[in-house]
């Protein structure tokens, strides 16, 4: 049994002696094909290289990578007009349907939280110079006066179809609290906070 086993271990030991040598050559002869392929003044005979069996993938690689240096490198393009670069997105979108719904399913969201948050953003701060009696909303939507003192910064949320303003407060005790204060009273008493 161990003369078999012997024979055997010699015979494995060989044949992977044979293999690695033929591993060896085969390396060496992709990495002289590469430095051939590599000295060709010719990009595009460097380019049908790539096709040559005798690389290795590592070798083809490389001179992939080699073909791909001598290219002129890709320009980023910014659309001169947003008409002919939603008209291509709208192109692309026809053929590629799923993109679309995704796109669209991903932009309804988004411009609703836009517009939420645009409509809830104020535009400056103000404060008036003596004390006010305005009709406040509270966030439960009843109303009620409250005096609103000298040097208190208030928010101007904008402006209403009569032109007259929309303010809002922060009271620890009720939250956001908003009134409308008419135009002339705001342009006499608003003084803007800096």
């Amino acid at each position: 049994m161990s003369q078999r086993l012997a024979t055997l271990r010699k015979r494995f030991a060989s044949a992977k002696a044979d293999a690695d040598a033929a591993n060896r050559e085969m390396r060496q002869a992709s990495a002289v094909k590469l430095a051939e392929l590599r000295a060709l003044p010719d990009p595009a005979a460097r380019l049908a290289g790539l096709k040559d069996p005798a690389l290795l993938p590592y070798d083809r690689e490389m001179l992939e990578r080699t073909v791909a240096d001598l290219l002129p490198r890709r320009r980023i393009q910014l659309p001169r007009r947003v008409g002919g670069f939603a008209r291509s997105v709208l192109r692309h979108a026809r053929y590629h349907w799923r993109g679309l719904v995704m796109v669209t399913m991903i932009s309804i969201p988004v411009m609703m939280i836009g517009g939420f948050a645009a409509n809830n953003t104020g535009y400056t701060t103000v404060h008036f110079d003596r004390d006010l009696d305005l009709i406040w909303t509270l966030p439960d939507g009843h109303t009620e006066l409250h005096r609103l003192t000298t040097g208190t910064a208030v928010v101007v949320m904008g402006r209403t179809a009569a032109g007259d303003v929309r303010l809002r407060i922060w009271s620890p005790a009720e939250g956001h609290l908003d009134a409308i204060m008419l135009a002339n009273a705001y342009a006499r008493l608003a003084i803007p906070k800096e």
